[in-house]
Parts: structure tokens; sequence; C-alpha cells
């Protein structure tokens, strides 16, 4: 868009194309569209799909192990595969490819831990890296924190610098990421940002507030124009003991 190569008209010529076209390939595929799937053990059965107008929706059995698709309409149709849910395990190892991603809870003096006290402040730093290049360009990365801590935000004050994005000044820390935006909810903090080859980190405060042992889920990094380079942190444990009587 900033070359020229894009603006309103040639967008809305795509989206009347689209538009087009769907309609063309409902009618075409009518009667035409077969999607059966295969469990593990070796059992075929037919799945039943939606209307063909626009999107047919049918829903995988959870003991999937194959997929097939057939059309003998004229027009050729795209699929898109969705999954949601929980893992059933936590991952015990990381992964990484064109990523690497490490996150580590920090007491006071600077210690990492696997537990707490319910009130205690601790400091969670992000460390990112590209990997194969020497920049990744456009990274987000979804820092889901345990259920038993939430971010602290800093109160902005009418002496901060007014140069300083809110965003920024709410999610307080430091590192040296020079990270684009966050976007802080209760559960967890969103980071965007170039990676470049060389290790760079981020951090932010968090609370323990409920007592109990949690599950600590990876923290997951993507280019979001580029699905291939991605990275998880390893999964854990993290333990908020009550406060003592």
């Amino acid at each position: 868009m900033q070359d020229g190569g894009y603006h309103s008209l040639s967008s809305s010529s795509v989206i009347l194309a689209v538009d087009a076209y769907s309609n063309v390939a409902a009618g075409s595929s009518a009667g035409s569209l077969k999607v059966a799937v295969t469990d593990r053990q070796g059992k075929a059965q037919t799945l039943t799909l939606g209307s063909p107008a626009l999107l047919a929706k049918t829903e995988v059995p959870l003991n999937a192990a194959m997929l097939k698709l057939a059309n003998w309409g004229d027009f050729p149709l795209y699929y898109s595969l969705s999954e949601s849910g929980y893992e059933r395990n936590v991952p015990t190892t990381a992964q990484s490819s064109g990523l690497d991603i490490f996150r580590e809870f920090l007491d006071a003096s600077g210690k990492p831990v696997s537990e707490a006290t319910i009130g205690d402040e601790l400091t969670v730093r992000l460390r990112v890296r590209g990997t194969g290049r020497d920049q990744v360009f456009n990274v987000a990365v979804a820092d889901v924190l345990p259920g038993g801590l939430e971010p602290v935000l800093t109160s902005p004050s009418d002496s901060d610098d007014p140069n300083v994005p809110l965003w920024r000044k709410r999610l307080g820390g430091g590192g040296s990421w020079n990270i684009q935006y966050a976007d802080i909810r209760e559960d967890r903090v969103l980071f965007y940002g170039h990676v470049f080859n060389r290790q760079s980190e981020v951090t932010y405060k968090v609370r323990a507030t409920n007592a109990g042992e949690f599950v600590v889920p990876g923290a997951w990094g993507e280019a979001m124009y580029d699905r291939k380079t991605f990275a998880r942190s390893a999964g854990g444990k993290f333990v908020v003991k009550a406060l003592a009587k």
C-alpha cells in the first residue's frame, strides 16, 4: 500500500471478484462435494456438510487420523481446517522454527522461581531471538500467565513523558527488545515487534493473587506474515502459597 500497488479501488474490485466467484462456485459444488474421514482403527465415514452457499462447514471427529476431500464440480474450491481447545498435557520441550523464546519468573533478588506467596510481586522476563536470518519482521508473542498470577499495571502520572504511549506506561518494566506495542490483558500480555538474530528481552511485573498449583502455558510467538516462523517455550507448573495464619 505504501508503494501505491493497492488502494481502495483495487480492494473493492477484489471483493466483487470474490463475491462473484463464491456464488458460482457454490452452485457448481452442490451435490459434487464429499468429505470423508478415517479414524485410527481404519474405519471410514462420510461427513455431513452444511449448505454449500458461501461456506460449507462440518465437525471432524476427535479420533480422526485422515481427512479426504473430493470435488467433482467445475470450479476449484478452497478449504480451511481449524482446531481449538487446550492441550491435554503440558509441553515439556520448547519448539523453535526460525525463532527462540524463553520465559521465566524472577523474585525480588532476580532469581528464577517456580513458586510464590499470595501478594508477592514477580518480574516476568521474556527473551526472544531470531535464528537463521538477520531479522524476523512483525512477530507476535502471546505470553499466557498461569492462573495464580496477573499483570501489575503501572498508573501513569501527569509528570510522565507525554511522548511515551499509554500502553508503554501501563506495562512498565523494561528490557532491550524494542517492542512496537503491548496488549495487556488480565491473563496474558501480547507483544508485537521485529526480532533480530541477537537475544532481546522485555520485562514486566505480575502479582500472585490465588493460592494453588497452576499450569504454566508455554509462551508462543509467530511471524504474523510467515507462519512457518514460530516458537514456543516449554511449559511447567507454578505454585502460589496461601498466607501463613
